[in-house]
């Protein structure tokens, strides 16, 4: 079992599945070609609204307000999709083109990877790994 406290400091299941599905209109999907974002115990969230991908994906600043340490951080646009990954666990999923984005280095569990490799999606690192968090995976 995952300690997600520590791990990811930015991830809590319920708070990311009560954004994902009140605040951006995201739905639980079971194919990885209907998601937008994979979270670290393998559950997926697709559009389920009009709402862009790109928009979807970017809007997860609103959810991470909701921690103080990543409000202590100092976010850019160098560092941001670097604290997402890291801090979160997530992975952005670009189902057009059967790709995932990750973190360089970004150490996925074994449920990540299972999903990833059943789809057939090719990993896509894109951004550092800053090392703001422990990062024990």
């Amino acid at each position: 079992m995952i300690n997600e406290d520590k791990i990811f400091p930015l991830y809590d299941a319920k708070k990311f599945a009560l954004w994902a599905q009140q605040d951006q209109g995201l739905q639980i999907v079971t194919d990885l070609h209907d998601a937008q974002w994979l979270t670290i115990e393998g559950t997926m969230y697709g559009i389920a609204t009009g709402k862009a991908p790109g928009e979807i994906q970017a809007n997860i600043k609103d959810y991470l307000e909701q921690f103080p340490t990543y409000r202590a951080l100092t976010v850019n646009k160098n560092n941001f999709w670097s604290i997402v990954h890291e801090a979160t666990g997530l992975v952005r999923v670009v189902p057009e083109t059967e790709i995932v984005r990750t973190m360089i280095l970004q150490k996925l569990t074994p449920i990540q990877k299972k999903v990833i490799d059943d789809a057939a999606f090719e990993l896509e690192p894109y951004t550092k790994n800053r090392q703001y968090f422990t990062y024990l995976l």
